[in-house]
């Protein structure tokens, strides 16, 4: 089930499919599928399909540019030194390692205070590198000093300067985070200019040229990078005064703490609903704000009743679970969860960037330069689930957010299956049409190489536009899957193709990442790639969405965000004691790590556990 609706669906795409054994779906069409041309095998595989009313988030009808092809940028550190007095020059430049990110044993949950004072020699803009960016002609407030966009575990909150000048601005801004986990705090400087666009300009020209809204010549205003520094906070009780070194020039100056808090039994209340942002046939989506640090999250609240008539709630507490685990740059973190008697409530970072859906339909394909490094972050966020032994099975646009600068953020974990080690098999049917794997057709059981052949699907798709064997009449496309050649359109590099050959091998044995995704990083398409830069989000994303603020909801359907924000009543549910204890486990607030049996408490009058 995914999350966020888009705005104008695509009306070739095809939504994710499920078995009525094993299903998330919104909703169940019931659809039945012609006889011609498939094979009893599949025919019985296909009895069950059901098409799913997803839930998916969106961008604003703007133009996007396409970047040039060109090598991804990196950053390189600036001798360090001493400024003003006695505080230590930080220098934030050391990058991630490049296996999974694992969560640590000991965890810290409070509220960790971060204040942005003073910036000293900040690059000048004609110096600065340039993102991709959209173009907004009808935007007043242009700021003359940088902006700051601090982030803390994908929460991103943005200061504008109340003083200084270019080179040395003044913030003194503070911002509160929930900690639940461990993560790095990033602090990066743009500026917005405004600039004359020629109509030959590289940001006119399009890797798609029948894309759609391409900004022409004339004055708009460009979002400019001007540096970052990242470091990962101390948890104690001492207040921290640094100054830090920017990685492309210039320093600034930060100081944060720590406020420890005991564990707590979070709820409804401690929560102000700010708008919906989506729904489905298990509840709705909310835009929050949590009331003691002002942060703004995505909120899922799902209807206990509702998962119950499904036979959902193991694959509810699968996404719960997915998410609490894991911590990884590129996969969307779960912040906290609680329940009712009557629902559960999932607590997720906000990303308001878009989704890559929407990005791709406007732009029509992405250049290989593009496409390059979104498929590198997705790879980087398969190989973390699988080294839990996670196998995601719905890898599509839909799924894939954009942050504020432009990096990939995965979500929706509904059909996500867990215990998936090495060569252990499952043969549930489910996924979404375009991207279904053969051994799954054929219902042969699967391995979590399905993952690598989804993969393969979509790098095509934003390289093309469309994925390689797609088809409006979903039988012809499976047949086409399960038995016509791999082509090509004109253009595509070799290195690109060889790839996409590899990852839709038919046979699972020989598919390129069945023994791993180090194979898949060592091909030559990936060559250019630093993967340690990479984990460490050193490369500059080529594009960077256009977002406001923290509480920006124009990525989202107005028919959502239109409507009146409130936790819809729901009649006493009478649910039996043992039903739930079905939901045992849900809540989660970080203390203790995941899975931990850090707690037993009642929540409303239901007994609940975090636990392994």
């Amino acid at each position: 089930m995914s999350w966020l609706r888009p705005k104008q669906k695509k009306p070739t795409k095809l939504d994710s499919v499920k078995s009525s054994k094993d299903s998330l779906a919104d909703d169940y069409s019931g659809k039945v599928l012609s006889k011609n041309n498939v094979s009893p095998q599949l025919e019985n595989n296909l009895k069950n399909l059901s098409l799913e009313n997803s839930v998916s988030s969106s961008i604003p009808d703007t133009p996007i540019e396409s970047p040039q092809q060109k090598p991804f940028s990196t950053i390189t550190s600036s001798n360090s030194g001493s400024i003003d007095g006695d505080q230590t020059l930080i220098d934030s430049t050391q990058s991630y390692p490049n296996t999974a990110k694992k969560e640590e044993s000991e965890r810290r949950v409070g509220i960790l205070t971060v204040k942005i004072i003073c910036g000293k020699s900040v690059i000048t803009p004609n110096r600065a590198q340039f993102i991709a960016s959209h173009y907004s002609k009808y935007k007043n407030d242009v700021q003359q000093r940088p902006f700051a966009v601090i982030s803390f575990d994908k929460n991103e909150v943005i200061a504008a300067p109340l003083g200084g000048d270019m080179i040395n601005p003044v913030w003194e801004y503070r911002a509160n985070f929930d900690v639940s986990r461990k993560s790095d705090v990033t602090v990066s400087l743009y500026q917005q200019i405004e600039q004359n666009i020629p109509a030959n300009h590289p940001s006119n020209q399009n890797s798609n040229p029948d894309a759609k809204n391409k900004p022409g010549p004339g004055k708009c205003f460009i979002t400019v990078f001007l540096g970052k520094t990242k470091f990962t906070p101390i948890f104690n009780d001492r207040l921290i005064d640094e100054w830090y070194q920017l990685d492309v020039s210039g320093y600034i100056h930060l100081q944060y703490s720590f406020n420890k808090k005991e564990s707590e039994k979070l709820n409804i209340d401690q929560f102000d609903l700010l708008k919906v942002i989506g729904r489905g046939s298990f509840g709705k989506v909310f835009q929050v704000r949590k009331r003691d640090t002002g942060r703004i999250y995505a909120m899922k609240v799902l209807s206990k009743s509702k998962i119950i008539i499904r036979s959902e709630v193991a694959h509810t507490l699968a996404e719960r679970n997915v998410l609490a685990k894991i911590n990884h740059p590129f996969i969307v973190p779960l912040k906290f969860s609680f329940q009712t008697p009557e629902k559960l409530y999932l607590v997720l970072a906000f990303i308001n960037g878009g989704e890559l859906f929407h990005h791709l339909h406007r732009e029509g394909k992405f250049d290989q330069h593009l496409s390059r490094f979104y498929a590198a972050e997705l790879l980087c966020a398969l190989e973390c689930l699988h080294s839990y032994d996670v196998v995601y099975r719905d890898l599509k646009p839909e799924n894939i957010l954009l942050d504020y600068s432009g990096h990939v953020a995965l979500c929706d974990f509904g059909l996500c299956k867990l215990n998936m080690t090495d060569d252990k098999k499952t043969n549930t049917f489910c996924g979404t049409p375009e991207y279904l794997a053969p051994e799954l057709l054929l219902g042969h059981g699967y391995t979590r190489t399905v993952d690598w052949w989804t993969f393969g699907i979509l790098l095509y798709e934003m390289l093309t536009g469309l994925p390689p064997f797609y088809c409006e009449n979903p039988n012809e496309m499976y047949r086409r899957v399960l038995e016509e050649k791999l082509t090509f359109p004109p253009g595509l590099g070799t290195r690109a193709k060889a790839l996409i050959k590899g990852l839709l091998i038919r046979d699972p044995q020989y598919r390129l990442g069945s023994n791993g995704a180090t194979e898949i990083k060592q091909q030559q398409f990936f060559a250019e790639i630093d993967w340690d830069l990479l984990l460490g989000k050193k490369y500059d994303p080529p594009f960077k969405p256009l977002v406001n603020s923290a509480f920006d909801t124009s990525n989202f359907e107005d028919e959502f965000t239109t409507e009146l924000a409130e936790d819809s009543y729901i009649p006493d549910s009478n649910l039996s004691e043992t039903v739930q204890q079905q939901f045992s486990g849900f809540s989660y607030d970080g203390s203790g790590g995941a899975f931990s049996l850090a707690q037993s408490y009642m929540v409303n009058g239901v007994n609940d556990y975090t636990k392994n």
